[in-house]
């Protein structure tokens, strides 16, 4: 299996986790890689916003000599959140508001391995 196999599986089996919505796999500098994202909205924005979300919350981070360890957008009816994996790499994960938060992260960690067999 190759490795992109192997990061879509991760990412089709985050997304059938319970009041997940949808998720996608995205550069730190803005471009869409793979996964899904609600039928109403522009991938290539949604990355390139989450990658400047994320990189925000970076550069804050760092400013408090702090480690970040997600992001979290939350909406009126939806939650994004977004979640380093390796160097070049974030997922951007469309829960609705019932998600288990902890679940998520973990699920998305073990991401983190088969992106950086794709680099």
């Amino acid at each position: 299996m190759s490795e992109l196999s192997a990061i879509r599986i991760a990412l089709d089996e985050l997304r059938k986790t319970e009041h997940v919505l949808d998720a996608a796999l995205v550069s730190r500098g803005g471009m869409f890689i793979m996964g899904g994202t609600p039928k109403e909205v522009h991938r290539e924005t949604f990355a390139a916003m989450s990658a400047i979300i994320f990189g925000a919350a970076e550069t804050t981070s760092s400013e408090l000599r702090e480690h970040l360890v997600k992001v979290r957008v939350e909406l009126a009816e939806q939650i994004v959140f977004l979640i380093g994996v390796g160097p070049k790499h974030l997922i951007a994960i469309i829960t609705d508001l019932e998600a288990d938060e902890e679940m998520i992260v973990q699920k998305s960690k073990g991401l983190i391995p088969k992106v950086e067999l794709m680099l």
